[in-house]
C-alpha cells in the first residue's frame, strides 16, 4: 500500500479505497477528511460523493446526505449502490414516492435485486400499496431467502391482509435468522393474536417489551393480548403505559377502551374512544366502538351520529353500522346483515370460531341438522349436498356419511380455509349465499344451513335461491332464531329471529312444503337457552 508520502501517485480508485476502509473501520472523521479531498481533487468522481453521503446520514444531515447521494447517482446513473443509498437517505427524508423511483431503476437494471425489492415492498406498505408491496417483498425473499427484513415485512403484510398463518410463517423465518429483533417479535405477537394463540402471543410481545420498554405500539399489543385472556388488570397497566409513552398514538386508546368495555366502564370506554376519534377521524373502527359505548350508555342520538359516520366512511358496511342504526332506532332493521360485515366477522372470527361456539355457547346446530335429515331422507347415502354457510366446517362429520359428493360455501375466506383443512368436502368455494345457490340450478339433493339464516331477516330471496338449487323433491334442512310476535325480528346481537308463520309462509311462496318445523335450543347466550326452530322444507315437483 502506498505511504502518505506518495499519495499524489495514487489512482483515484486507490484514494477512495483507503477512504472507504477508514469509514469501515469506523473512522469516520478520517473517511469524511479523504472523501472531501478526492471530492475537491476530482468533482467528476460519484464515490466521494457517496461516501460524503453515508457519513451525512449517519449523522442525522438527511439534506446533506440526498444531496451528496444526488451527485453521486448523476455522476454514474448504472451504478445501484449509490441509488439504494440516496432511496434510504430519501425515505429518512420523508419523500417515498422519490425513493421508490430509485427503486425501481434499480431493478429496471437487475430484476432480481433482493435488497431493491425489499425496500420498495416496505415504502409501498408504508403507503397503503399493500398487493404491490407483498409482491415485491416475495420477489425479495425469493432471490434471497435470507433477507430478513423482507421476511419481517412480508409477514406483517400478509397480517394485514388476513394472511396470518402465511404470516407466521415468514416471520419465524426473520427470527430465525435475527432471534432478538424487536420489530419482529412486535409482528409476530400481533399474528399470534389473530390465531388465538394468546399465552404464546404473551411470551412473544413481553420479550419485545423488554427489548423496546418505550415502545407504545409494543405496550398496547400486549394489553390486547391479556385483555383475550381476561387478565384485564394487567391490560388495563399496558394499555394506560402505552397511552402514556405516545399520548397521539391511537392504538394504546383503543386498546383501554376496549379494556374498559370489559370491565364495564362504559364512561371510561367512549372517553377513550373518543381520543382515538380526535387522532384518527377516519378510523371507521373507532366511531363503531364510540358508538357500541354510547349506546350502551343509552345515549342513543350520540350513539347514532356514530354508526352514521361509519356508514359514510365505509359504504360496504363492514362493521354493521347498519345493524347499530336498527338497534337505536334511528333506521329501519335491513332485510339482511351486510355481506361486508358477515364477511369481516367470520375472517376475524375464524381462528377462535370452534372454540368459542361449541366450547363458550355450547352450539349444536350441525347435529341438530343431522337429525332431522335422519327423519326426513327417503334415502341416506349417495346424496349431492350443498353445506350453505359451511363456517369452518362443523357440519361436515354429519353429512360426510350421507353424501356422493358434499359441496361447501361460506362468504368469508378465513372460514373456508379452516374447512379445507377438514379434508371432507368435495369442493369449497368463497361466496355470498343467495348469489352462489341461484348459480347451482337444480344440483342437490340437499341444501344445509345451519345458523346462516339468523343474518337473513327477511327469507324470501334466500329460499328462493335455495329452490334454485335444489332437485325437485329435494331438501333445505335448516335451523333459526324464533321470535312470536312478528315476522321476523333484529335481536341485541345483529341476529335475526323469525316466526313459525313467517318461515312457513315464506317456504310455500317459494315452492316448498314443510316436512318438518320443530322447537330447538341450538346454542346459550350469557348462560340462557337461546329459543329456536329446526326446518326440514322439501321442494315439491
Amino acid at each position: 500500500m502506498k505511504t502518505g508520502s506518495d499519495r499524489s501517485t495514487m489512482t483515484v480508485g486507490e484514494e477512495f479505497a483507503i477512504a472507504m476502509k477508514a469509514w469501515e473501520a469506523g473512522d469516520r472523521a478520517e473517511a469524511r477528511r479523504l472523501g472531501r479531498r478526492l471530492a475537491t481533487r476530482h468533482p467528476e468522481f460519484g464515490g466521494a460523493h457517496y461516501l460524503l453521503g453515508l457519513i451525512a446520514q449517519q449523522q442525522g444531515q438527511i439534506a446533506k446526505a440526498v444531496e451528496h447521494l444526488m451527485r453521486a447517482v448523476a455522476a454514474d446513473p448504472r451504478q445501484p449502490v449509490p441509488r439504494l443509498a440516496l432511496g434510504r437517505a430519501l425515505e429518512a427524508q420523508g419523500n417515498l414516492d422519490a425513493a421508490g423511483l430509485h427503486y425501481r431503476a434499480v431493478l429496471d437494471a437487475i430484476p432480481t435485486h433482493a435488497e431493491a425489492h425489499a425496500r420498495l415492498g416496505e415504502i409501498l406498505g408504508r403507503s397503503g400499496q399493500r398487493d404491490e408491496a407483498i409482491d415485491h417483498c416475495r420477489r425479495a425473499v425469493a432471490a434471497n431467502p435470507r433477507h430478513a427484513e423482507a421476511l419481517c415485512c412480508l409477514g406483517s403484510l400478509l397480517h394485514e391482509a388476513g394472511q396470518s398463518d402465511e404470516a407466521a410463517v415468514f416471520l419465524e423465518r426473520a427470527l430465525e435468522l435475527r432471534p432478538s429483533w424487536a420489530t419482529a417479535l412486535y409482528n409476530y405477537g400481533l399474528v399470534l393474536i389473530a390465531r388465538d394463540r394468546l399465552s404464546a402471543a404473551l411470551t412473544i410481545l413481553t420479550g419485545a417489551a423488554e427489548l423496546r420498554p418505550n415502545h407504545a405500539a409494543t405496550a398496547a399489543a400486549l394489553a390486547g393480548a391479556l385483555r383475550r385472556l381476561n387478565r384485564l388488570d394487567e391490560a388495563r397497566s399496558e394499555a394506560e403505559r402505552a397511552t402514556q409513552l405516545a399520548a397521539q398514538d391511537s392504538a394504546g386508546w383503543l386498546e383501554l377502551g376496549l379494556i374498559r368495555v370489559a370491565q364495564n366502564s362504559h364512561d371510561g370506554a367512549a372517553a377513550a374512544f373518543e381520543r382515538v376519534v380526535s387522532i384518527e377521524p377516519k378510523s371507521v373502527q373507532a366511531h363503531w366502538c364510540l358508538a357500541e359505548s354510547r349506546r350502551a350508555l343509552g345515549q342513543i342520538d350520540r350513539a347514532a351520529i356514530h354508526y352514521d359516520i361509519c356508514l359514510r366512511l365505509d359504504p360496504a358496511d363492514r362493521v354493521g353500522a347498519a345493524l347499530g342504526l336498527a338497534q337505536v332506532g334511528a333506521a329501519a332493521p335491513p332485510e339482511r346483515a351486510p355481506d361486508a360485515y358477515v364477511r369481516q366477522l367470520f375472517d376475524d372470527y375464524a381462528s377462535h370460531f370452534e372454540s368459542a361456539l361449541v366450547d363458550g355457547l355450547g352450539y349444536c346446530g350441525p347435529e341438530q341438522v343431522g337429525e332431522i335429515l335422519s327423519r326426513v331422507l327417503e334415502r341416506r347415502e349417495g346424496l349431492e349436498i350443498l353445506d350453505a354457510g359451511c363456517g369452518t366446517g362443523l357440519a361436515a362429520p354429519v353429512l360426510r356419511p350421507l353424501a356422493a359428493r358434499l359441496d361447501g360455501l361460506d362468504i368469508s375466506s378465513g372460514m373456508v380455509d379452516r374447512a379445507r383443512r377438514r379434508g371432507l368436502y368435495d369442493s369449497l368455494e368463497v361466496g355470498e349465499l343467495i348469489a352462489g345457490l341461484s348459480a347451482r340450478q337444480a344440483r342437490y339433493d340437499v341444501v344445509a344451513a345451519a345458523d346462516v339464516l339468523v343474518y337473513f331477516g327477511a327469507l324470501g330471496p334466500l329460499l328462493a335461491a335455495a329452490a334454485q338449487a335444489l332437485k325437485p323433491g329435494g331438501v333445505f334442512a335448516c335451523t333459526l332464531e324464533r321470535c312470536d310476535d312478528q315476522d321476523y325480528r333484529l335481536g341485541a346481537g345483529n341476529r335475526y329471529a323469525h316466526s313459525a308463520g313467517y318461515v312457513e309462509a315464506q317456504a310455500k311462496a317459494c315452492g316448498f312444503a314443510v316436512v318438518l318445523f320443530e322447537p330447538a335450543v341450538s346454542r346459550r347466550e350469557a348462560g340462557l337457552d337461546v329459543p329456536g326452530w329446526v326446518a326440514a322444507l322439501r321442494l315439491t315437483a
